[in-house]
């Protein structure tokens, strides 16, 4: 139990025994017999304390609190290398643009999830283990920002393997919980080790989708304000879009794959099923105090003696 004052304690003490004291002069000076005089004392003080109590606002103070979440631990796995800014998102837009926004779009459709994000390009981050801060993947994912194609080694599907199975098998230990992957990538593969099998993840997985961005004609690159420079062709880069790669995951990890340069229609067709399969959890927290009212009983306590009061003023007929 702990107090929380509507005004500052000195001041409400204060104010309680000059209205107290002057009251039991009154009382006192009053010309009636000893009984009453004490039976009326008894009541005023009653009233004052119960009046001093409401203003210092007394309230129980619990740590216990319910939430609710989905069953659903979604993981993304975003290939951020350079041609996943390649110009031929829906037009002329890097395929960034659209990763961003469809991200956005299942963060919001699912929220109350847990989520989980890794991003690869030369090497595989961990931005992001489970949590429930959606707000936080969505601003990680808002600030992936086009790598300097100085450093880029090329486009390798390897890397986020083992990232990718350590959170599944993390989530897989969770009981009443549903894995959903999206892997999004562009599926171009330019280094001579970057295939792998991921059907050894597919065990962990109940849902996703293995989101493809680009055009078969392909996009160019842009850097600072020139478009990266092929020395082989002496042309400007192209990136396309290597649909066999992005099915083949797509099969392993045991999900669909959807081409998302032709819209999100697909995506918002799943999601809706991914939300019928979800069921919601309430489960008990432990954290920050929470400070839950009790005045109103102090304050019923004190209408119920103004009421004592009326009436004996009325059969004591002063009213």
């Amino acid at each position: 139990m702990k107090i929380q004052p509507i005004f500052p304690v000195g001041i409400m003490i204060m104010i309680f025994a000059i209205a107290f004291g002057a009251t039991s002069f009154i009382i006192i000076r009053n010309r009636t017999k000893t009984f009453d005089k004490i039976f009326s004392l008894g009541r005023m003080t009653i009233i004052y304390l119960l009046v001093l109590v409401i203003g210092l606002r007394p309230v129980k103070v619990d740590t216990k609190y319910e939430f609710s979440t989905k069953n659903l631990d979604v993981l993304f796995v975003i290939d951020t290398t350079i041609s996943m800014w390649a110009r031929d998102y829906n037009g002329y837009n890097p395929r960034m643009v659209g990763v961003k926004e469809d991200v956005n779009a299942i963060l919001n459709e699912l929220a109350g999830s847990n989520f989980g994000l890794v991003t690869f390009d030369n090497s595989s981050h961990v931005l992001a283990p489970f949590t429930q801060d959606l707000k936080h993947i969505s601003n990680l994912v808002d600030i992936l920002a086009v790598p300097d194609s100085f450093d880029a080694s090329g486009t390798n599907m390897v890397v986020p393997y083992m990232d990718i199975d350590g959170l599944l098998q993390s989530s897989n230990k969770k009981e009443n919980r549903k894995t959903i992957v999206f892997y999004i990538s562009d599926g171009e593969i330019t280094t001579e080790e970057g295939k792998t099998s991921y059907a050894e993840l597919s065990k962990y997985i109940d849902s996703g989708a293995v989101l493809g961005y680009g055009s078969e004609n392909g996009g160019k690159m842009k850097e600072g304000y020139d478009y990266i420079y092929d020395p082989e062709t002496h042309k400007d880069a192209l990136s396309k879009i290597d649909e066999e790669n992005l099915k083949q995951i797509a099969e392993d990890l045991g999900v669909q794959y959807l081409n998302m340069n032709g819209g999100n229609a697909g995506l918002k067709g799943l999601i809706e099923i991914i939300k019928e399969q979800s069921t919601t959890i309430v489960e008990q927290g432990d954290g920050a105090e929470k400070y839950i009212d009790t005045y109103y009983i102090f304050a019923a306590l004190l209408a119920a003696m103004l009421m004592i009061e009326g009436l004996v003023y009325i059969r004591k007929g002063r009213l």
